[in-house]
């Protein structure tokens, strides 16, 4: 098992960022976290939504793997109203990263830390 951490995606406090094992990589939850300010990003649906996939990007080629090689994602949205905005920055982002989409859950749930509006966590392959 290895533990992924890079100092090019949020610092996750008291979790990994990512675990590497038996050539899987899951990635905790995302939130949108600037890498840069440790803040969160209150902004748009489509610009938490962008946020989070960049910093899995940035996690995912941290371990070795890249977007083309997510094999599952899951999607956590405050309200389901928010899901076409979200399809929409979601769909963009991996035509431009990979040449399929994953598979994937996406719910409704109640609420985030800072009062954020989607978290995503991922399955790739290494």
């Amino acid at each position: 098992m290895e533990y992924i951490y890079t100092e090019e995606a949020p610092d996750p406090g008291n979790y990994s960022q990512a675990v590497k094992y038996n050539g899987q990589i899951f990635v905790s939850g995302q939130t949108a976290d600037d890498p840069v300010t440790h803040e969160p990003l209150h902004g748009t649906i489509t610009e938490q939504t962008e946020l989070i996939l960049n910093n899995i990007k940035t996690i995912l080629e941290a371990a070795g793997s890249g977007v083309d090689k997510i094999i599952k994602c899951n999607v956590y949205l405050t309200e389901m109203e928010h899901k076409k905005e979200f399809d929409e920055a979601y769909g963009k982002f991996f035509t431009e990263h990979a040449e399929k989409f994953p598979a994937r859950i996406a719910m409704a749930v109640k609420g985030f830390d800072a009062g954020l509006d989607v978290e995503i966590d991922v399955i790739a392959a290494e």
